[in-house]
This record gives structure tokens, C-alpha cells and sequence, in this order.
């Protein structure tokens, strides 16, 4: 038994508290990824969402800018460029991603309107070939010698009859370009791919996107993907986990301190309840050695008072038959106070022997377990191990429990007494069922019992350790023999082993046979 104050005690406890500081904080941290993580799921599930929506009205935006264009071109042809141009230039001012609008005469004219420089040969092939293969719908097509950019092209007008090719150059990144701090994050990813699989924006395809959809035009059915990927960094923060370091701290603390007072209240208690049971226990004691006193006294007086009574007699009756009248009352008062003081000493043996409660029954496992809390103290003092091997029934015997508790304590303490001092000292409760008895053993390390003194063991006034009384283990055997048991010393073992046995009380028997 350790004492929880002490000091071989402590760096122990020191480390449970310090690993409970770090499963909470640990469990703490747990959580909040956990939590920030969910967080985040839900957070990039409606950006991508707004972001898809957002997109796809820019889309929108495109055909209502091929509607106009196409409409001005074939109202006005090439006798305004001018107007055509300065409607073009306006659509760029206000929609920056759109890099650039061409106007490409068909064949057999060549020329063409166009907002930025001029077009390659392989431009302008493009826009007319698509626009000559046009059956009315918008087309898309990657825009030759600009990576990230398409064009959009239709016929005007929009019929058999038509005279120009029309395109809009939109650039990807600028499509997909959003004020949302969200997709600034280093673990979030999103690409835009033609409907061909061809990169438009982003850092490349997306292998598994929690994030893809086309975009709801059907002119422009680009593939929008999104994905994220969250860091411890996204997870737990510095400035997040410095605090949460310091809430778990301050619980953990408030938490240690209150279970430390709950522990040291519950351990007062438990001694208050140890400490009147040890003043029970050496009442009963006291009162039993008392009534073991009285037999022995009463044993050793019987004979000369009766002695006494005896030669009262015999003088009276000598006193009667002579003259000295004087010496009768004399010896009637000798026998008379002979007589008293062999009832003095019948009602002290009477008075100190308690009637045997027949009713009341005993546990043995409970009676070994308190002696073991009752001496374990004593016990570590004198660097004795206590030990109880305790049979796992109950063990009911009939008898009062304070007697029980008192014939074992009794014994241990002669144990600890016998060992103390000695290296690796140790003393052992035992207690098993054989048969219809119950039987607790006590077995110490210690130097045994003197061979002179194994036969008078029990009686009273005799002991082998200076300054005893000899009535411990008399009364031992008074109490075991008045709850129908025995106690013995073995012989012929390593060890110095005491045996009490008593027989099961009534209920037990049943129950085991059942």
C-alpha cells in the first residue's frame, strides 16, 4: 500500500496527470480537425457550387454577345467596320475575357475586321472553316497558338446564305476568375476543360474531384472541377491551436484539482471508517482479553479458594467441639468471604464472556479485506508485504463479524510483529472452501514458532515475544471454538501458517449445492 502523499508515489502520479493533459489536449485537437474539416467540406461544396453558377451566367453572357455581333455584321457588312469595331471594343472594355472578336468575310473574299493586331493564316482558316461546316449552332474550338484560351464561332447571318464567320476569343483563367478568398487556399485545386478534355484554366485535370459538372449552356458545355485537399495547416492553425493548448489546460486544470479534492475527501472518509472499526476491534479486544483474564484468574484461584473454604470449615467444626468460642466467627467469616470471593470471580468470568449470537452471519472475504485495509499501514512501516489471495465466493459463516475480523487480525498482526525487520518479509491471507468449512490461513516469513512453546500455543499467559500478554491467540481459539471452528499451527511447513476453519453457515451450503 502506497501512500498517495508520499514521495516514491509521486513521479508516478506526475506522469498519469501529464498523460491525461496530453489525451485531452490530443482528444481536443481531434475534434477540432474533425470539426474543421466538416467545416470546410460544406464551405468548398457551396463555393463550387456559386462558382459553377457564376460561370455558367458568363457563358450566357457569350451568346447574347454572338446574337449582337452577328446581327450588327450582317445589318452593316464592311461598309462600317468602324461601327462593328467600336460595338466590339465596347463588349472587350466591359468583359475583359473576352480577348478579342473577329469578323472573317467567306470565301471568295478574304478580308476581315478584327480587334486585336491581325489574324495568322491559321486564325483565320479556323474561323472560316468552322463557320463554313456551321449547321446553325455555336461551335467551339481551341484557340490555335493561345494555351487557355477557345473560340466561339458562328455563321452570319445564321443561314445557307451567309457572308462572315464569326468569334469571340475568351480567355479560361479570366472565366474562371472569382473574388472568393476560398480558392486562394493552397489545398483547394479547380480546372475548366473543353468538352474534348482540353485545359483551360487550372493546374491540370483533377484525378478525383469531390467537385464536377459542365457548365448549363449548351453552346459552351465546359467542364468545371474543383477539389480540396485540406493540411494539417487548413486543419489546426497556429494562432487555433495555441488557444485550444490553453482552454484544454484550464478544464484539465479546474478537473485535476476538483478530482484531487473529491480523492482526498473520499480518503478521509475511508480512514475515518477504517479508524472506528480498528476502535471496535480493540474494544472487543480489550473486553475479550478481559473475559480471557477472568477465566485464567478464575483457573488459578479456584483451587486455593477452595483450599480457603475448605479449612474454614474444618476450624469451625474444631472451634465447636472446644472451648475458644472467640475463633467461630473468626473462621465463619473466612469462609464466608472465601465463598464471596469465588462468586466475585464466577460473575467476572460470566460478565466477560459474550453470548454466542447464532443469528448472525459472516463473510470471510469481507473480514480478510478489512484487516488488510486495518494493517496495511502497520504492514509498510515495519517493510512487510501484505497479500490476500482470496477465494472468489463469498464464504458465509455463522457469527458475529467483529469477532471473525478480530481472530484474523489478531493473527496478522502476530505476523507482522514475527517478520518485521526481516529483508523481504512478507505475510499472506488466504482463504478457500473444503468441504462444509470455510478456512483462512495466515502464513508469514518469519522465524517461526520456538519447538518448547508449539503445544502450550494456546493457552493463556503464554507467549513467546518479550513484553506480550499470551492472551492473543487464547482468545483466538475461545472465539473460533465459539463460532464452532478450530485454529491450529501447522507443523512441517517452510512457513509459520495459522488455519482457522469454521463451518459454512446453512444458506451458503444451499447455495453452492444449487
Amino acid at each position: 500500500m502506497r501512500n498517495d502523499e508520499g514521495g516514491h508515489g509521486f513521479p508516478g502520479r506526475r506522469g498519469l496527470i501529464l498523460l491525461g493533459w496530453v489525451l485531452l489536449l490530443g482528444t481536443v485537437l481531434v475534434w477540432s480537425a474533425l470539426h474543421e474539416r466538416r467545416k470546410l467540406l460544406s464551405e468548398f461544396g457551396n463555393e463550387a457550387a456559386i462558382l459553377h453558377r457564376l460561370t455558367s451566367q458568363r457563358v450566357d453572357q457569350h451568346d447574347a454577345h454572338m446574337t449582337a455581333l452577328s446581327a450588327l455584321a450582317a445589318a452593316e457588312g464592311s461598309d462600317r467596320p468602324d461601327l462593328f469595331l467600336d460595338v466590339a471594343a465596347t463588349i472587350r472594355r466591359f468583359y475583359p475575357r473576352i480577348t478579342a472578336v473577329d469578323l472573317v468575310s467567306l470565301p471568295p473574299s478574304r478580308d476581315y475586321l478584327t480587334t486585336r493586331p491581325g489574324l495568322s493564316e491559321e486564325e483565320l482558316a479556323t474561323v472560316r472553316d468552322v463557320a463554313l461546316a456551321s449547321d446553325g449552332a455555336l461551335a467551339l474550338r481551341a484557340a490555335p497558338g493561345r494555351a487557355g484560351h477557345y473560340l466561339l464561332i458562328k455563321r452570319s447571318p445564321n443561314s445557307d446564305a451567309a457572308r462572315f464567320g464569326l468569334a469571340l476569343e475568351v480567355d479560361g483563367a479570366a472565366l474562371l476568375a472569382t473574388e472568393s478568398d476560398f480558392w486562394t487556399r493552397p489545398s483547394v485545386t479547380r480546372a475548366l476543360l473543353m468538352p474534348d478534355g482540353t485545359l483551360l484554366a487550372g493546374s491540370g485535370p483533377i484525378s478525383a474531384p469531390q467537385f464536377e459538372k459542365p457548365l448549363g449552356s449548351v453552346s459552351q458545355p465546359l467542364l468545371l472541377q474543383a477539389g480540396i485537399a485540406p493540411a494539417l495547416s487548413d486543419l489546426l492553425p497556429g494562432i487555433r491551436v495555441a488557444g485550444l493548448a490553453l482552454l484544454a489546460s484550464a478544464v484539465y486544470l479546474v478537473a485535476a484539482l476538483g478530482l484531487r479534492q473529491l480523492a482526498r475527501a473520499r480518503r478521509a472518509e475511508r480512514q475515518a471508517r477504517l479508524s472506528a472499526q480498528e476502535a471496535r476491534l480493540a474494544h472487543a479486544s480489550r473486553i475479550n482479553a478481559l473475559g480471557e483474564m477472568a477465566s485464567g484468574m478464575a483457573h488459578e484461584l479456584t483451587q486455593p479458594l477452595t483450599a480457603i473454604l475448605s479449612q474454614a470449615q474444618a476450624g469451625r467444626h474444631l472451634v465447636e467441639r472446644g472451648d475458644t468460642r472467640a475463633l467461630a466467627p473468626v473462621m465463619q467469616g473466612i469462609a464466608d468471604q472465601a465463598k464471596r470471593a469465588s462468586a466475585i470471580m464466577e460473575r467476572l468470568r460470566n460478565w466477560s464472556r459474550p453470548n454466542p449470537d447464532t443469528e448472525r452471519q459472516s463473510v470471510v472475504g469481507e473480514a480478510v479485506r478489512n484487516v488488510e485495509l486495518l494493517l496495511g499501514p502497520e504492514a509498510e512501516r515495519n517493510g512487510v508485504t501484505l497479500s490476500a489471495d482470496l477465494d472468489p465466493l463469498p464464504l458465509r459463516v455463522r457469527g458475529d463479524p467483529v469477532e471473525l475480523e478480530q481472530i484474523i487480525f489478531n493473527l496478522v498482526r502476530n505476523a507482522i510483529e514475527a517478520t518485521a525487520g526481516a529483508p523481504r518479509s512478507r505475510v499472506t491471507m488466504s482463504s478457500r472452501r473444503d468441504g462444509a468449512f470455510a478456512v483462512v490461513e495466515v502464513s508469514d516469513s518469519g522465524p517461526g514458532v520456538p519447538a518448547e512453546l508449539r503445544a502450550r500455543l494456546f493457552e493463556p499467559f503464554v507467549t513467546g515475544r518479550p513484553g506480550g500478554t499470551g492472551l492473543g491467540l487464547a482468545l483466538c481459539r475461545r472465539l473460533a471454538e465459539r463460532m464452532g471452528g478450530e485454529i491450529d499451527l501447522l507443523a512441517e511447513r517452510p512457513e509459520t501458517v495459522f488455519r482457522l476453519r469454521l463451518p459454512l453457515a446453512p444458506a451458503a451450503l444451499q447455495e453452492a449445492a444449487e
